[in-house]
């Protein structure tokens, strides 16, 4: 069962993931020691942003889509762009307010959905939240070519960043209630399990091991504030 769960988190969409994460260094590296040259640095940047459309089609296709892909997937794309507006404010292309603003949405999203996969709870990109990052990484894309497209880079950036806000404003009015409620019913069994490990002796360790298998047996789903359960 254990080599199962492991197959099932090691699949071609997860992979690539992984392997976007590995691109954010790579990037940064060529980045600053090719500039003021980005065209290194603006192929890891394609080439990382293909495997982001890919890892989707096929997650879909195939039926590959795993709790774990739910939060790794935007992870690394959430990272591979925070690389480049950090690279962008650093030689001056875009403004260091832009970088800090998009900054602090990020790391927010990227903090609670860390708090919530941890007590197995998912939210899924919107359609908004997507098409944002897609506004965003065309903006980008743009700023590898500042003498050409300043500042019209700048303007496209802004618009990704209106359509961003306001997917997180309508995540948080669509989730926060089921959000709440499944953290509420939640704790107590979180609590029920650190109470048996503290008396963990014997058969107890038996009855612990059973209860974190039933705990790790199911993820929540939250789409538009509707609940679904997924097997991890």
């Amino acid at each position: 069962m254990e080599k199962e769960k492991k197959k099932s988190y090691l699949n071609v969409p997860n992979s690539l993931s992984l392997f976007r994460l590995l691109c954010v260094p790579f990037f940064l590296l060529v980045f600053f020691t090719q500039s003021p040259n980005y065209i290194f640095a603006f192929i890891i940047f394609i080439v990382a942003s293909i495997t982001d459309i890919i890892d989707g089609i096929v997650a879909r296709k195939f039926n590959q889509i795993t709790p774990l892909g739910m939060v790794l997937d935007p992870l690394a794309d959430k990272l591979l762009k925070m690389s480049a507006l950090f690279a962008f404010g650093w030689d001056g292309i875009i403004d260091w307010w832009l970088v800090i603003t998009l900054f602090a949405i990020d790391f927010i999203m990227i903090v609670a959905g860390t708090f919530l996969f941890k007590r197995k709870i998912t939210i899924p990109s919107n359609i908004i939240g997507k098409t944002g990052t897609f506004v965003m990484s065309i903006g980008l894309m743009m700023s590898f070519f500042p003498q050409v497209f300043a500042p019209w880079n700048e303007y496209v950036l802004y618009i990704g960043l209106g359509i961003i806000t306001s997917s997180v404003i309508l995540y948080v009015a669509l989730n926060f209630q089921s959000v709440m409620e499944r953290l509420r019913i939640s704790k107590p069994k979180r609590e029920e399990l650190k109470e048996a490990r503290k008396h963990s002796k014997g058969k107890r360790k038996s009855n612990v091991n059973s209860m974190k298998e039933n705990k790790s047996a199911e993820i929540y789903v939250l789409k538009n504030g509707k609940e679904e359960k997924v097997k991890e």
